[in-house]
């Protein structure tokens, strides 16, 4: 979403139940009330993961490492979400029948979203990424452990997932 164009989303409720609310983004969500969200797993034949480093610009979390993630559009599902943001962020395209759903977490820690997990199995080179300024500055395949340096580091973000999703991945 970019300009004076102001992004919206849908409202759910704690089951995944589409409310038919729509809010601006920015405004409150009220106690009950959930946000569509998604994080995207990029996993190479060797075992690493694709990490993007956030753009200085970025009002949360400026430079910091991390996964794909965003939150989804009104009308927009996540499967549909994951696809934009891969697009919109690394100028990934990826087909709907190549992301693997994982898990679904319902977030209660003052963001109030309801967050989904998919996984795209892709061999990328790095240097073909086309990053949206805004958000990404960089992005690098990083193994299980060195993403447990990063951590260490305080150079990625810890998700409270991270490590039972990568231990998820290496089981399929």
């Amino acid at each position: 979403m970019r300009g004076s164009e102001m992004e919206r989303w849908d409202i759910y409720d704690k089951d995944g139940r589409c409310t038919g609310k729509v809010i601006g983004k920015g405004q409150a969500l009220l106690p009950g009330e959930f946000h569509l969200a998604m994080e995207a797993w990029v996993r190479n034949r060797r075992g690493e993961f694709l990490l993007q480093q956030r753009s200085l610009r970025c009002e949360i979390l400026p430079g910091m490492w991390g996964l794909c993630t965003g939150r989804m559009l009104a009308g927009e599902d996540t499967k549909a979400g994951c696809m934009r943001e891969l697009g919109e962020e690394l100028g990934i395209q990826a087909r709907p029948e190549e992301l693997r759903f994982l898990r679904r977490i319902l977030r209660q820690d003052g963001t109030q979203l309801i967050w989904d997990i998919y996984l795209l199995e892709r061999e990328i080179d790095c240097r073909e990424l086309v990053f949206q300024p805004e958000e990404v500055a960089a992005a690098k395949w990083a193994s299980p452990a060195q993403m447990r340096e990063m951590v260490a580091a305080g150079e990625l973000f810890f998700y409270p997932e991270l490590w039972e999703v990568a231990e998820q991945i290496e089981r399929i």
